[in-house]
């Protein structure tokens, strides 16, 4: 009887686990709004689907600084040619370079690649514009982490 007991609060343990690892998910797939930061329109979005978040990039009725990681601002560009005319400045957070074709390169005004976040947010000061919006995307390997940095940054501004 007792082993039973157990079992059910392990089995307990590990639906509410679950459920806990569900609701994380959906909360770091949405885009967050933050308000205004550095003047800009502020959003934040952790593991984002490149369709719809290149729906998104056209959408916006801003020039855009985005700060991404290389696979996902590679993935976006290549696959969503549009997103390229709202697209401001990139800054490329995880890798020194962006390998993408040298035509989409001309189409960006400011492309700038930095490894490490907190860099890749403090260059964001000096691209700071008025009438622009700024998002932040990252992938899900490192999302708690560079969530925290980034809601580190903002917090500084508000």
């Amino acid at each position: 009887m007792e082993k039973q007991r157990t079992k059910l609060s392990t089995e307990e343990q590990l639906l509410q686990a679950r459920e806990r690892g569900i609701q994380e998910a959906q909360q770091v797939n949405a885009m967050n709004a933050h308000g205004k930061v550095l003047g800009m329109d502020t959003f934040s979005w952790i593991n984002p689907q490149i369709d719809m978040l290149a729906t998104v990039i056209e959408s916006l009725p801003f020039n855009i600084i985005w700060v991404g990681n290389h696979a996902q601002v590679k993935a976006c560009l290549e696959t969503h040619s549009n997103t390229t005319d709202n697209i401001q400045t990139v800054i490329i957070q995880d890798k020194t370079s962006l390998n993408v074709d040298r035509k989409i390169l001309h189409e960006i005004q400011n492309i700038v690649c930095i490894e490490g976040t907190m860099e890749a947010l403090e260059f964001v000061k000096t691209m700071k514009k008025q009438n622009s919006a700024f998002l932040f995307t990252a992938e899900i390997n490192n999302a708690k982490e560079q969530k925290e940095k980034f809601e580190q940054f903002i917090s500084l501004f508000k």
